[in-house]
């Protein structure tokens, strides 16, 4: 059963100069950086900007975080790690490998219980930020080195997670590595349509969480169930 028991989450210490989470300072800097990048967005956040809410210096951030790039990781990689927490302490209390299915879309669509826990910062500022800011954290030319570095290790985990709550309903089921990302990109691309872009989906008319889930759920069990698989070449 999930509780409010807290979750602290460790992002890998590459993405910072000074662990944010030692001092007020730091815990200042991530938690107005969250909230101001989710309200003027990436391209208009700076340093100065953040250091001027927290009523700090921009040269006392850089001493934190190397740039907004990093800064902007640092938040996705919190996401990625809570939501597996959150995947997987469903997977442990379902009965069958589809209810663990159901619970996991639930989980991605933003779909959480009352008693989901909390982390450090707060899951749905988190997962705003992974919708409108999203490709960014990778969409960059640097994405190599990233990924060399391991900074996008929990994303991965989370889609291998996936892939084996799949597998767990159907053995033979066809790249569902490949399906399992599928479906996080498209729980957190809809809701961008839905807000941004209404006539790319029918979910805009409502704009429910629970449809989109319904949706992706749908989609994902039919796949199971009738997706043949591939001779790849």
């Amino acid at each position: 059963m999930i509780t409010n028991t807290h979750i602290h989450l460790r992002p890998d210490p590459v993405l910072y100069l000074r662990d944010p989470e030692g001092t007020r300072l730091g815990q200042s800097i991530v938690e107005e950086g969250l909230v101001l990048m989710n309200e003027i967005g990436l391209e208009a956040f700076t340093f100065k900007k953040l250091a001027a809410r927290i009523d700090s210096t921009e040269v006392s951030l850089y001493k934190y975080f190397p740039n907004k790039q990093r800064l902007l990781q640092y938040y996705f990689q919190l996401y990625w790690l809570w939501l597996r927490q959150v995947c997987g302490r469903h997977a442990e209390r379902s009965v069958d490998p589809l209810t663990t299915v159901r619970a996991v879309v639930d989980a991605l669509c933003g779909v959480w219980p009352k008693d989901a826990p909390p982390a450090q910062l707060d899951p749905r500022a988190l997962r705003l930020l992974v919708i409108e800011e999203g490709m960014k954290s990778y969409l960059h030319k640097n994405v190599d080195a990233d990924n060399a570095r391991r900074l996008f290790l929990p994303y991965k985990a989370l889609s291998a997670f996936i892939a084996e709550c799949l597998v767990a309903y159907r053995k033979d089921v066809p790249m569902p590595r490949s399906f399992a990302t599928t479906i996080i990109e498209m729980a957190h691309s809809l809701p961008f349509a839905m807000e941004h872009l209404p006539s790319l989906t029918e979910l805009s008319n409502k704009k429910d969480l629970k449809h989109l889930s319904a949706h992706l759920y749908h989609r994902t069990v039919t796949y199971l169930d009738h997706a043949q698989p591939m001779k790849l070449k």
